[in-house]
């Protein structure tokens, strides 16, 4: 090589050093936002939860915003092993937070439209019992149903 393209190439490195990692920034941030066109979030995966998942996982937003999108509060959904469990269940969204012992979800779950008639007072108190959920046996005492009788003998429990 000759001492010009040498020195050509000497002044272009420090440029190149300069555009180059902003020029990878922009393709990088392009794909990203294309495969947001696609529903494919580059940054994480997104899962879609069940409404008994997001009141096992505490989510008062999401548990609002399901029901909102037209969810049954009364209808059993599936929690995905780890989520309160090693295995997974198929429990109402009532017994998914009496699982984790959470009353701001149960109240919400009851301000939404979840039935607590005598049958599911009864399971739910007995579940609650049956894990020592101090908190939700609290608040299924103050709701307690008219006539709604505790008796655990022949009752089955999510675990």
């Amino acid at each position: 090589m000759t001492s010009t393209t040498e020195g050509a190439l000497t002044a272009r490195a420090p440029l190149a050093a300069l555009v180059l990692p902003g020029a990878a920034l922009i393709l990088a941030t392009a794909v990203m936002l294309a495969g947001l066109l696609f529903g494919v979030d580059p940054l994480w995966r997104v899962e879609p939860l069940t409404l008994a998942e997001a009141a096992a996982l505490r989510d008062n937003g999401e548990v609002v915003r399901l029901i909102e999108a037209g969810e049954d509060p009364n209808a059993p959904g599936t929690v995905r092993a780890e989520f309160l469990r090693n295995d997974a269940l198929t429990i109402t969204p009532l017994e998914a937070a009496v699982g984790s012992d959470r009353v701001d979800i149960m109240e919400v779950l009851l301000e939404h439209g979840a039935r607590l008639d005598p049958a599911t007072w009864n399971q739910l108190m007995c579940f609650a019992t049956a894990i020592e959920a101090d908190e939700s046996r609290a608040l299924l005492e103050q709701r307690r149903p008219e006539g709604a009788p505790l008796a655990c003998d022949h009752v089955q429990t999510p675990w």
